[in-house]
């Protein structure tokens, strides 16, 4: 399940920040963590796929105007369908029933009616003086008191206290400021003001806070804000366990599953990045050349590369490692300098104490000599974004030779997704990017190469990768949806149904089309970043693959292991657990074949093999933009990769009116074929 977190106008971007951080922390891996903007609550179905909808703080105002269309889906989510909503500071401003915040200030008063009204009383604020926006002014370590008497700091700048709480029915108080507030809360009453409460709203719950205890802080630190405050970070880091054990017990109170070793899940510093090439020194040589040919800069043993978004510090030799290390060490991921380090001829790769959890020769062993794409391996322990990293500093993505690089990371803290979704991929799920070049017209045919279909036979090349990856692999029930995402048949619909794959896959367990939503489930997805250069396509392919990661929803290990369990009814032989390290190298072998046929024979070539592995041969979808006219699906365009639909005539499945219809994704990532766009050409 989805846990969705608001991130468009009025949203601070520390908020979300320290929001993302905190719920993943506590949350995963039951639930996946994302930001949302308001288009995608509006066009989407996300509701039925989430459970906690989350508003972090910034500014009410702003949330009011640009979630407007989607207040009624909010209300309905929570109330009607059992869902939860959190709102932290502005967020929990933004879902009471009145904001009354700085009344008679001129500059800051903002009062009136809202809509949401999970919190049926006024949340009126700020509790404590001083607040600015943007500064650190407001800023306080705030004590909290909890029912039990028990109390501790955490992080306020200008939240409410809400009024009157304890007047109402469907109201918990989970937390009162224990300090004097500097508004009024309450009438004839010398109560504690209410700064965290769970209003029970309809089928649902809403979890409103005041203050920040969502904060970490550790991430507080503000160099260019004159108003910070040095020993409020102190305060907090004094009371850090407290707040953790807080947010846990909020969240479960909410009706969330929390993980059991979140006081373990600080966020790690970044490793650093190792560029091996075992096969072929040709890339590596080429490479080197490119860095001495750039503008980059040589200081003290390092070479000092600035890119576009970062700068990067380059070491011609692994035993640089404990130094390059050290660099990074409780750094801001996103802020520090990378650290790159270069395989030499004396020192071809790393030690496998610096790849824990890569085997770097076991790649390449799997890896064929005559395959390019990934020839040139950069792998990091920990990493920002294997895709971000290099579509954001194009000058580092010049220096590797064309499709020769494969950009791999055991964990990524800064992962990136469509629609600017940003999310922790942790151990267990292969975070990769693929670097390749195409040029603008076959060699061999002169035809336009057509780019739009790389990213169907990037996820083709995964998906026959991991099917070929052993014998009996084969029943593996992974399948592609169109466009490029890989889904895998969840493990609760194959024990409900009493299938059995071992020896006939889902060739022998035809799949209902109205029950390829409940059956199956994403397990992994491709992001393709395109650009220009030197007269050719330079494609990014990111990919991360759930390998042995379960939450939220199946691994591919998951499914060796039920297999098995078939086998060992049958007395056949087990299956292997899948490697990264050789899945990686097969799903470049295949990419490699698959995209020089592509080339010298165009999508004719290879759309018979995506037919067969896709989940909609003959699928009915219901086209809204047309009055609802339902038609099959029958295949894919040779020129743009649209889908073509077959009008069906009325109350038929199988006959059709002779009208076709080109159909093409508006943006959805969670339903499938809901939204589609569609084009009516005959």
């Amino acid at each position: 399940m989805n846990v969705l977190v608001y991130n468009g106008p009025g949203v601070s971007p520390d908020s979300v920040k320290h929001t993302v951080i905190t719920l993943r922390r506590l949350l995963e891996p039951f639930y996946a963590v994302s930001t949302v903007n308001a288009k995608v609550l509006q066009t989407e179905p996300w509701a039925g796929k989430t459970s906690a909808l989350v508003f972090p703080g910034g500014a009410d105002l702003p949330y009011t105007k640009e979630c407007a269309a989607v207040m009624p889906q909010i209300k309905k989510f929570v109330s009607k369908q059992g869902g939860s909503f959190i709102g932290f500071c502005a967020g929990g401003y933004f879902a009471t029933d009145r904001v009354e915040f700085a009344l008679g200030d001129p500059m800051l008063e903002v009062v009136g009616k809202r809509e949401l009204k999970f919190f049926p009383g006024a949340g009126r604020g700020p509790a404590f003086h001083g607040f600015k926006y943007n500064s650190e002014a407001g800023a306080h370590a705030a004590r909290l008191r909890l029912p039990n008497g028990e109390e501790f700091k955490t992080y306020y700048n200008g939240g409410c206290v809400f009024a009157d709480a304890e007047k109402y029915d469907n109201v918990e108080v989970l937390a009162h400021y224990s300090e004097p507030l500097d508004v009024p809360f309450t009438e004839g009453s010398s109560k504690l003001g209410a700064a965290v409460v769970l209003c029970q709203v309809g089928k649902g719950r809403a979890l409103l806070t005041g203050p920040h205890p969502e904060y970490v802080p550790q991430l507080l630190q503000r160099r260019h804000d004159h108003d910070y405050n040095s020993s409020i970070v102190d305060a907090l880091m004094e009371h850090e366990s407290a707040r953790l054990k807080f947010m846990k017990d909020i969240l479960t109170k909410l009706g969330l599953h929390c993980n059991n070793d979140f006081a373990d899940r600080a966020a790690p510093s970044l490793t650093p990045l190792m560029v091996v090439a075992l096969n072929n020194p040709e890339p590596l040589k080429k490479l080197e050349q490119n860095l001495k040919e750039s503008d980059a800069k040589y200081e003290n043993g390092v070479t000092i590369l600035e890119g576009e978004t970062d700068t990067f510090r380059i070491y011609n030799s692994f035993d640089q490692y404990d130094k390059a290390s050290a660099e990074l060490l409780d750094q801001e991921p996103d802020d520090v300098a990378k650290s790159i380090l270069i395989a030499s001829a004396n020192d071809p790769c790393p030690s496998s104490k610096f790849t824990p959890n890569f085997d770097i020769q076991k790649y390449f062993q799997h890896l064929n000599a005559q395959t390019s794409v990934g020839s040139l391996l950069m792998y990091g322990e920990i990493i920002t974004s294997s895709s971000a990293l290099l579509n954001n500093n194009k000058k580092l993505l010049s220096l590797f030779p064309d499709t020769s690089m494969l950009h791999i990371g055991t964990i990524q803290v800064s992962g990136r997704g469509r629609g600017g979704n940003v999310w922790v991929n942790p151990k267990g799920v292969s975070a990769s990017t693929a670097c390749v070049n195409l040029p603008l017209s076959s060699p061999k045919t002169g035809r336009p190469t057509s780019i739009v279909f790389v990213q169907y036979l990037a996820m083709l090349a995964y998906c026959k990768a991991i099917l070929g990856y052993a014998p009996g692999f084969e029943d593996i029930p992974v399948r592609i949806k169109w466009p490029n995402d890989l889904y895998a048949m969840k493990p609760d619909y194959y024990r409900d149904k009493n299938i059995r794959l071992t020896g006939k896959g889902l060739e022998g367990n035809k799949i209902p089309l109205n029950d390829i939503e409940p059956a199956f489930a994403k397990t992994s997805g491709l992001l393709v970043n395109t650009s220009f250069y030197n007269n050719s396509y330079s494609l990014l392919l990111g990919c991360g693959l759930n390998v042995s990661h379960d939450g939220p929803t199946t691994s591919l290990n998951s499914w060796v292991r039920i297999l098995n369990q078939e086998r060992e009814m049958f007395h056949m032989p087990l299956l292997p657990l899948v490697e990264v390290e050789k899945l990686q190298a097969l799903y470049m072998n295949n990419l490699d074949f698959i995209l020089k046929e592509f080339l010298d024979y165009g999508a004719d070539r290879m759309l018979p093999e995506y037919y067969k592995l896709w989940l909609h041969t003959d699928q009915i979808v219901t086209l809204t933009d047309h009055q609802n006219t339902r038609a099959k699906l029958v295949g894919i365009t040779k020129d743009y990769g649209l889908l073509i639909a077959k009008e069906l005539i009325s109350g038929t499945n199988t006959q059709f009116t002779g009208n076709i219809y080109h159909l093409q994704p508006d943006g959805n990532t969670f339903d499938i074929f809901k939204g589609l766009i569609s084009k009516k050409v005959t």
